[in-house]
C-alpha cells in the first residue's frame, strides 16, 4: 500500500473515530444540560409529567439516542426552527418521544457520513483474494510464456518486414 493511502487510512480512522464518539448515547448529564439549557431560553415544562421524575423520564426516552444529535435538536428547538413541525409546540420543551425522535433525525447525516467513511476504508484496505500460492505461480507461468511467444512474434513480423524491405531495395 502506498504512503498517501496509509495516510488516507489514518485520517479517515481518525474520522470514524471522532464520528464514533460523538454518535455515542447522551449520557443523564447531556439530558440534563439540553433540558436546562431550553429552560434557561425561556421554554416550558410540557404538561402531565410529574416534576420529579422528568429527569428520568426524558433520560428514559433518549436513551440510546446520540448525544450529538440532542445538542442540535436543543439548538433548533431554542432558535424556533421546527416551527412548521406540528409535533413542536413553539416556547414548550417537546415531550420525551418527540424529543426523542427529533433528536435522531438531527444525528441521521452523521451516521451516513460514519457509514461513507467505513465504506471508503473497506474500499481502500486490501483484499485478500484467497488464490494460492500455486495458482499464482502458475498465472506467473503463464504471463511469462506469452511475453515470450509475443516477444517472439514481434521479432519475426519485423525480420519478415526488414528481408521485404531489402528486397524491394535490391530490386530497385
Amino acid at each position: 500500500m502506498s504512503l498517501p493511502a496509509q495516510a488516507r487510512l489514518s485520517t479517515l480512522s481518525r474520522e470514524i473515530t471522532a464520528l464514533t464518539e460523538r454518535l455515542a448515547p447522551a449520557s443523564e448529564a447531556a439530558v440534563l444540560r439540553s433540558l436546562d439549557a431550553m429552560q434557561t431560553a425561556g421554554m416550558t415544562m410540557p404538561q402531565g409529567i410529574e416534576p420529579k421524575k422528568i429527569l428520568a423520564v426524558y433520560h428514559y426516552a433518549l436513551s440510546g439516542v446520540p448525544g450529538c444529535g440532542l445538542t442540535a435538536a436543543t439548538q433548533k428547538l431554542i432558535r424556533g426552527d421546527y416551527a412548521a413541525n406540528a409535533n413542536v409546540l413553539l416556547g414548550t420543551i417537546p415531550k420525551p418521544p418527540v424529543l426523542a425522535a427529533l433528536a435522531k433525525a438531527e444525528a441521521q447525516s452523521m451516521r451516513a457520513e460514519l457509514a461513507r467513511k467505513r465504506e471508503t476504508i473497506a474500499a481502500l484496505k486490501p483484499r485478500d483474494t484467497g488464490r494460492s500460492e500455486a495458482s499464482r505461480a502458475r498465472v506467473r507461468a503463464r504471463l511469462e510464456a506469452f511475453r515470450r511467444t509475443h516477444a517472439a512474434a514481434k521479432a519475426a513480423a519485423q525480420n519478415v518486414s526488414a528481408l521485404a524491405t531489402r528486397e524491394i531495395h535490391h530490386a530497385a
